[in-house]
């Protein structure tokens, strides 16, 4: 009979939801939907527990990495054959393993996506076959509640910045960030100044996107924002323009801020020279929260700061306030506010207090997902 300390893994599983409606489409309420598509992959144990991680990455390329039949083996295989049959406490050793099998296919990029994921699962897991939840398995929670700031869209005219920035307010907001769409094209300014305008000086605001333009006219347009005092200005390179980035934080006086699809040595890059301040691993592709224990060290002794990037469905959400709760310093939590319905219903919302999330005490990282969720959106 298995008992709670042997489980091992019996399966693992790609799923891909869809909601039916494009990235960007604006709903009913005024929000902006978020990608069409949901990968989850789904771990199951001897010991009848599963656990599921969500991934933001292209999910039938991470089903083939999943599900793929071993071309080499040890080096170039599927990850499900690689972790079946491994032990779930041994979450180092199977990490290892599963990098170790795709030598031949990526390492970095959707592989180092499909393993974040199967990791995540099986850290959910190992709280609910314990009883603890992942923060108190990552080393302890040193808060009981997390910053949340409202993750959304740009909006075209001042005058809807304000609108929305109003409504995060009277939802209990007190950070927003705002991204993409008509970002980084001319007038776009005048987009930042109308929130700042209707938020107040004591409201965290950042902004997210590419900006055009070489690199004296991106820090001319990043210097410009000085007297909106933006929280971070958060990727106006491309993320594989470290140096650049870096440069950018040196010789302007905003806060920059990068992370979120980076995965193993390439945190090394970003960290190499002084310049960005704020690190911004996105659990569902870093490597998960195996990774984000190595990491977490390596940002502490540079004097940056880790703030988890997670924009998809509550599941991940969840996941990343266990990791904020555990980071040593007082971290925010990015807060997907789109009303698309897979981002609202895959799992319980966890509730906003006080512009606060209260971190879940419950086994795992806790939170349920909804199997009618499941039911009414898979195509694959």
């Amino acid at each position: 009979m298995t008992t709670l300390t042997d489980a091992r893994i019996t399966d693992v599983e790609v799923i891909v939801l869809d909601n039916g409606i494009e990235y960007g489409t604006r709903l009913g309420d005024d929000e902006r939907a978020g990608p069409r598509h949901t990968c989850l992959i789904r771990v199951a144990t001897d010991a009848g527990v599963e656990g599921y991680g969500d991934v933001d990455s292209h999910p039938w390329v991470v089903k083939s990495i999943v599900e793929a039949v071993s071309h080499i083996p040890a080096f170039c295989a599927g990850l499900r054959e690689a972790a079946i049959g491994r032990y779930v406490w041994d979450r180092k050793a199977l990490w290892d393993r599963l990098y170790q099998h795709s030598w031949y296919h990526g390492r970095r990029g959707p592989a180092l996506h499909a393993l974040s994921g199967i990791d995540l699962a099986v850290w959910d897991i190992c709280g609910r076959l314990s009883g603890q939840s992942v923060a108190s398995l990552l080393g302890g929670a040193r808060r009981d509640r997390v910053l949340a700031y409202a993750s959304t869209l740009f909006r075209e005219t001042p005058d809807e910045m304000r609108a929305a920035t109003r409504s995060y307010l009277d939802r209990g907001f007190r950070a927003i960030k705002f991204g993409w769409g008509p970002w980084g094209s001319e007038g776009s300014r005048s987009l930042l100044a109308a929130a700042r305008a209707e938020a107040g000086p004591d409201v965290r605001l950042m902004v997210d996107g590419y900006l055009p333009g070489d690199f004296d006219a991106v820090r001319r347009f990043v210097s410009s924002l000085e007297d909106l005092n933006p929280y971070w200005v958060e990727e106006p390179f491309p993320a594989d323009r470290p140096q650049d980035l870096a440069r950018l934080g040196r010789e302007t006086g905003l806060t920059i801020a990068s992370g979120e699809q980076l995965g193993g040595d390439e945190f090394n890059e970003l960290l190499a020279a002084p310049g960005v301040s704020v690190i911004q691993p996105d659990l569902s592709r870093c490597g998960g929260f195996t990774t984000l224990q190595t990491l977490a060290e390596s940002v502490a002794r540079e004097g940056r700061r880790i703030v988890p990037h997670a924009w998809t469905s509550p599941l991940l959400t969840a996941g990343t306030v266990q990791a904020a709760a555990w980071l040593p310093d007082p971290v925010m939590v990015e807060y997907n506010v789109s009303s698309a319905p897979i981002s609202r219903d895959l799992a319980p919302p966890l509730a906003l207090v006080d512009g606060h999330i209260q971190v879940p005490t419950t086994p795992g990282i806790g939170v349920a997902i909804n199997p009618a969720v499941i039911a009414k959106y898979r195509i694959a």
